[in-house]
């Protein structure tokens, strides 16, 4: 009888290691854009369904985790109704009422800025100068200094050849055309970061931006 019952708690661990999914603090990611938004992942190669995972956060907030329509890593967001740098944000990661994990947060370190907005535009000497949109309220909660620490990290270059890289620019960039080859089609990326975190965390990578040089420069 003690064999048998023993034989069944072995069966049973050797199962649960191969199925059950038991989360570990790098599995579990948050961001916040120091606005109004915070959003946290679970990734797992063993994580097999979203159902029933969630995360209580201080102030108080519940995250409920659904599958990210991106990726297969599930994601849950919350509003917040704005951010303070030195603020702990202590998490709590739930199954059902089961606790996997406890993590906590200051918010300066785990900021991931919005992703800027491009524009370029031919200049009256066949240059290129390129501005963004940070995409920020100016007239909401975020203080004037955070918008003072944000940088952009722009990327430009022949689609599928070289590219070249402008890290930590401020206001804007001008492309001097002289330095690019004639009828050719570019295309221009960023991200953007806050010293904050020591532009630790970049934001998603903007939608591309393509422009066209003269057939003569």
């Amino acid at each position: 009888m003690f064999s048998t019952v023993l034989l069944s708690q072995i069966i049973l661990t050797l199962f649960c290691q191969a199925l059950c999914y038991v989360p570990t603090k790098e599995d579990l990611k948050c961001f916040n854009d120091y606005e109004t938004e915070m959003k946290c992942s679970l990734s797992s190669d063993r994580l097999q369904s979203c159902s029933g995972y969630k995360l209580n956060i201080t102030h108080p907030y519940t995250c409920i985790f659904e599958r990210s329509h991106h990726s297969d890593n599930c994601e849950c967001k919350i509003k917040v109704q704005g951010f303070v740098a030195t603020e702990i944000f202590n998490t709590t990661l739930l199954e059902g009422t089961n606790v996997l994990l406890s993590e906590r947060f200051m918010t300066s370190d785990f900021i991931k800025p919005k992703s800027p907005v491009l524009s370029v535009q031919k200049t009256e000497n066949g240059n290129f100068n390129v501005t963004w949109d940070d995409q920020y309220d100016k007239s909401g909660l975020v203080r004037r200094n955070f918008f003072e620490s944000l940088r952009i990290n722009l990327t430009y270059g022949i689609k599928g050849g070289h590219e070249n890289t402008v890290p930590n620019t401020v206001g804007s960039f001008e492309i001097v055309a002289k330095n690019l080859q004639p009828n050719t089609n570019y295309i221009l990326t960023a991200t953007m970061s806050s010293d904050y975190n020591d532009h630790s965390i970049s934001s998603d990578q903007n939608a591309t931006v393509e422009f066209t040089t003269c057939k003569s420069i």
